[in-house]
């Protein structure tokens, strides 16, 4: 399936899961904007994939009262966001958030 001239939001898309969510969509053709509140996890995301040019990352959160700032921040305004992937994926093994 071809995803060329869609653009797909992978929310956790620096975790493991979300790494392969992010692959598949590249390889099918799409954008992909990816959002985390660490910008060494974005940076070394872009660069294990190779610095693609269609990925866009996007330092900012997703939770409440958060999300409307980063979402403008990425969008801009203008971009056409066609899907938006949001996996089940709980990191259990990482502990209590600090």
């Amino acid at each position: 399936m071809s995803l060329a001239n869609q653009t797909c939001w992978v929310v956790g898309g620096v975790g493991v899961i979300g790494r392969g969510i992010t692959r598949g969509l590249l390889k099918a053709g799409a954008t992909v904007i990816v959002n985390s509140r660490s910008e060494s996890r974005l940076e070394k995301l872009n660069s294990d994939l190779g610095k693609p040019e269609r990925l866009v990352i996007a330092h900012g959160s997703l939770l409440p009262g958060k999300a409307e700032k980063t979402v403008l921040n990425t969008l801009g305004g203008t971009s056409i966001l066609n899907h938006v992937i949001a996996h089940g994926a709980v990191r259990w093994w990482s502990g209590p958030q600090k």
